[in-house]
């Protein structure tokens, strides 16, 4: 039986207690959300209070021990001993979730509870049995006896300090070094204050070791600073997606996400200074707008995002949002007009839907040609269009490979007949893929991804190559119509393309680029210096899909192309259609160029087109897009 002595010292604990609570203070102050890991911290600093807390009153009791009820001094110490086991277990399950790991998901896991929960269990019928400590009576006095099983504290501390520096050692790499380093000066803090206390048991040091470990993991692991955006005063990207990693899956999320564009247009004008004081001002409109069960983000430069458990509320905020960006924002004495394309997003809680995924997806239909400034657009994340994502993720990753190696990519051949019969050889490539996993790709899912990834020029290399391969062994073939993408005109191709040409020895004349009209309009001049260079030296141009609304007349009639090819929306029913294809027909062959029809699929069709006169078509009531093989059997039929 060991008896302990009542002169405790605890001028340190109650020090440590004063500046503990200063840094709960300030803890509680600063900008947080609610993650995992800030819910786990801030139930450390409530245990570690309430352990210094229970401590002291503790001493104080036993001191005074003849005159205070004997439970009190039971209920007090039991409590100490008891959080002094839960403190090491919380601070393991913190690290535990800041790596990555998952309780659910690893149930094995959940053995790190048992040292904890055993000795707690000691602990609950220790006023019974005095296994870890009594309150008895040595000559008359009432004395603080240590049981047999008192070291168990010790123990349980000792086995979750093993845990918390294999757990930094293991995934140290998932760790920033900060972070490795709190770690590891908590494993031996809390061990030295142990063993100070264990050789003087009249001072009191436990709650100055857990005070400097809790300081020390304050700084390393839980600082806000690397959370907050300078600018706005708003949660920046990194806060974003450790709040979603938080909420996805738990619950449905619902996301107002607002891109605004034009904030850089005050420091080409006004300097760094006022762009700053506009970004501050948009960051304080966004933070009046929300309300406390809100969270409001800067997730990049232009895109911010305010994050509701509530999308009906969200709606009303959408609203006041898109009105407050119909007006000018005033900063140093001008007027700037901001505008913003606005999303809803909400997710399915079954969708088991990453952070990044959910920030990817978003980002994309904002980005979406069709979304226009100050309109709302709503955005269900379900099952179905998670699923789109990860192929398109898939595809991406295909397609990257592909163009290194070729593999999987080849061209297509879509015949131009003439409705007046004449033999001519000509005919669309268009470009094929077909994964060695997934199998045949549509256009439609690899084409964007082509445009989004910025593999177009290493794409239309690869056609033009193929096309001249072709032509070099079939020269029976008089003519192929290859596309191009906007990317190639700011990158000057008319070097790479002609000596792509000239090395399979192919007559320029036998080559039409087709130009879409999105292209022509976005970039006018970048586009006809580069088609003035290439007809000098014989090649030719089409103007592709034309009707889809991007171009007009003056512009066609400023550039050069030989061919217009007029786009299938124009063959729809109705007479307003059929007169805006006569009429650009005729026009077009008054201006000396030659018309194609494109996407002709039935006889009604094409009697409307011969019956406009002599021009070029193309759809598959002629031919779909032939493999060379095929093509080469049809123009020889």
């Amino acid at each position: 039986m060991q008896l302990s002595d009542f002169a405790y010292q605890f001028q340190f604990e109650l020090c440590s207690l004063i500046f503990l609570v200063c840094v709960t203070v300030h803890y509680a102050s600063a900008k947080r959300f609610p993650t995992t890991a800030n819910n786990f911290f801030s139930l450390i600093l409530i245990f570690a209070l309430l352990d210094m807390t229970v401590n002291i009153a503790g001493c104080v009791t036993l001191e005074f021990a003849d005159m205070v009820p004997v439970w009190v001094n039971y209920l007090l110490n039991g409590l100490f001993y008891g959080l002094q086991s839960i403190l090491p277990l919380l601070a393991c399950v913190y690290v535990i979730n800041d790596v990555g790991l998952n309780f659910m998901k690893t149930r094995s896991l959940f053995l790190i509870f048992l040292p904890a929960a055993l000795f707690l269990g000691i602990l609950l019928i220790n006023p019974f049995t005095g296994l870890v400590f009594s309150i008895g009576t040595d000559r008359g006095s009432r004395v603080f006896i240590y049981g047999p099983l008192h070291f168990l504290i010790y123990a349980s501390v000792a086995i979750y300090l093993i845990i918390l520096v294999t757990i930094a050692i293991i995934y140290r790499r998932k760790l920033t070094g900060k972070q490795v380093a709190a770690i590891l000066s908590f494993s031996i803090i809390i061990p030295i204050t142990t063993v100070i206390q264990m050789n003087y048991p009249s001072l009191v040091l436990t709650g100055t070791g857990i005070t400097i470990a809790i300081v020390l993991w304050d700084l390393a692991l839980q600082n806000p600073e690397t959370m907050l955006d300078d600018d706005t005063g708003a949660f920046n990207s990194n806060a974003l997606l450790f709040f979603l990693v938080g909420e996805l899956g738990r619950r449905q999320v619902h996301a107002t996400v607002v891109n605004v564009d034009g904030l850089s247009s005050l420091e080409r004008g006004s300097g760094t200074l006022a762009n700053r004081t506009l970004l501050r001002e948009v960051g304080a409109f966004f933070e009046g707008i929300q309300s406390k069960k809100n969270w409001f983000f800067r997730d990049s430069r232009n895109r911010f995002w305010i994050i509701s458990k509530s999308r009906a509320e969200l709606e009303g905020v959408s609203v006041k949002i898109a009105n407050r960006f119909k007006n000018t924002w005033d900063v140093a004495g001008i007027s700037v007009d901001l505008m913003a394309r606005i999303l809803v997003a909400s997710t399915n809680i079954h969708s088991n839907l990453s952070p990044p995924e959910f920030v990817s997806i978003v980002n994309d239909a904002l980005n979406a040609e069709n979304v226009f400034n100050n309109q709302i657009i709503r955005l269900d994340i379900d099952s179905s269009l998670l699923a789109k994502y990860r192929r398109q993720q898939i595809i991406d990753e295909s397609m990257r490979r592909s163009v290194k190696t070729n593999e999987g990519l080849y061209i297509c051949f879509q015949p131009i007949v003439s409705s007046a019969g004449e033999n001519v050889n000509a005919a669309e490539v268009l470009l094929r893929f077909n994964d060695p996993n997934l199998g045949p790709v549509s256009p439609a899912e690899f084409i964007p991804v082509i445009e989004k990834r910025g593999l177009a020029l290493f794409i239309d290399s690869f056609v033009v190559e193929e096309a001249c391969r072709f032509l070099e062994k079939h020269p029976e073939v008089h003519m192929l119509h290859v596309n191009l993408s906007a990317t190639e005109f700011f990158h000057n191709p008319v070097k790479r393309i002609s000596e792509i040409v000239k090395s399979h020895n192919v007559e320029p004349k036998k080559i039409c680029f087709e130009i879409t009209e999105s292209s022509a309009a976005r970039n006018p001049e970048f586009l006809s210096s580069f088609m003035n260079q290439m007809i000098e030296q014989g090649f030719s141009f089409a103007l592709d899909d034309y009707g889809t609304g991007y171009s007009n007349v003056i512009q066609v009639l400023s550039m050069p192309f030989r061919v217009v090819k007029l786009d299938k929306v124009l063959l729809s029913e109705g007479q307003k259609s059929r007169s805006f294809l006569e009429n650009s027909i005729r026009m077009f062959r008054d201006l000396d160029m030659t018309c194609v029809v494109e996407g002709i699929e039935t006889e009604e069709q094409l009697k409307v087109v011969t019956s406009l006169g002599s021009v070029w078509m193309q759809g598959y009531l002629f031919s779909p897009p032939l493999e060379e093989k095929a093509y080469l059997e049809f123009i020889n039929r």
